[in-house]
C-alpha cells in the first residue's frame, strides 16, 4: 500500500507567523506534496473482536482510557451523526490551517483530509519544501464499529514537533472546525473561495470556541 500524500495542488500560503496579516493565497504551477506513514488499521491497535462484544458506552471508555497514559497518542470518539457530518464536510473542504500557541505567539499547522485521515505538517516547512515537510500528526478515523455500534474511534498519533497536550488541542480544533457551522463556513471559504478567506477572523473564533470547550469539559 502506498503512503498517503498530502497534495496542496494550486494553493500556496503566505500567512504571518503571528497572524498580523489577514491572508494571501497565490497559485503555484504544479502539485506538490509531503508524505506520511500510513495510518495503522484498528486491529493493530486493539483486539477488535473483544471490543465488538462491548456496548457503545463501554467502548468509549475503553478507547479513551487505553490512550490516556500514552505519550505519543490522543483519542476520542464520534457518534454516527458526528462522523458523517465530519467526513462529508472534510471531503468537500479537505484543507485547513490550525494555529498552535506557544508563549506570546503562535505558528500554523497545515492539514488535509484524505482516506479517513487528517494529515498534519508545519506550514512554514511545507512552504519551504513541500516534498520534505516533516510529518507532525496523523489523525485517523476508524469506522469499523459504525454499523453495529454507531460509533467511530478517533486517534491522533504524535509524530513530530508537537507534544501530547498540543496534539489534543489540535484534535479538538479540527473536530470543531468541521462540526460547528460558523467555523466550518470559514473552512469552506478557505477551500472554495480562498480570496475571501479571513484568517484572523477564523483564528479568533476558533480560539474562543476551543477555550470555551476546554472550560466545559
Amino acid at each position: 500500500m502506498s503512503l498517503p500524500t498530502l497534495r496542496l495542488g494550486r494553493y500556496a500560503f503566505s500567512l504571518s507567523h503571528h497572524g498580523s496579516r489577514r491572508r494571501h493565497i497565490a497559485s503555484i504551477p504544479s502539485a506538490t506534496g509531503f508524505s506520511y506513514p500510513g495510518a495503522r488499521s484498528l486491529d493493530q491497535i486493539v483486539k477488535l473482536e473483544l471490543l465488538e462484544k462491548e456496548e457503545t458506552p463501554e467502548i468509549r471508555c475503553i478507547w479513551e482510557e487505553f490512550h490516556a497514559h500514552k505519550r505519543d497518542a490522543v483519542a476520542t470518539t464520534l457518534d454516527a451523526t458526528e462522523f458523517h457530518t465530519l467526513a462529508k464536510r472534510a471531503t468537500v473542504a479537505p484543507y485547513c490551517i490550525f494555529p498552535v500557541y506557544r508563549q506570546k505567539g503562535f505558528f500554523n499547522m497545515l492539514c488535509q483530509y484524505q482516506q479517513s485521515c487528517f494529515l498534519v505538517t508545519y506550514l512554514e516547512a511545507f512552504k519551504e519544501n513541500p516534498t520534505a515537510a516533516p510529518p507532525c500528526v496523523a489523525i485517523s478515523l476508524y469506522d469499523n464499529l459504525l454499523r453495529e455500534k454507531e460509533l467511530t474511534l478517533v486517534r491522533g498519533d504524535v509524530i513530530n514537533m508537537l507534544d501530547k497536550k498540543e496534539t489534543q488541542v489540535l484534535l479538538q480544533q479540527i473536530l470543531l472546525s468541521y462540526q460547528q457551522e460558523e467555523l466550518y463556513n470559514h473552512v469552506d471559504t478557505f477551500n472554495n473561495r480562498p480570496d475571501q478567506f479571513d484568517f484572523e477572523a477564523y483564528r479568533l473564533l476558533l480560539k474562543d470556541m476551543t477555550e470555551e470547550g476546554a472550560t466545559t469539559e
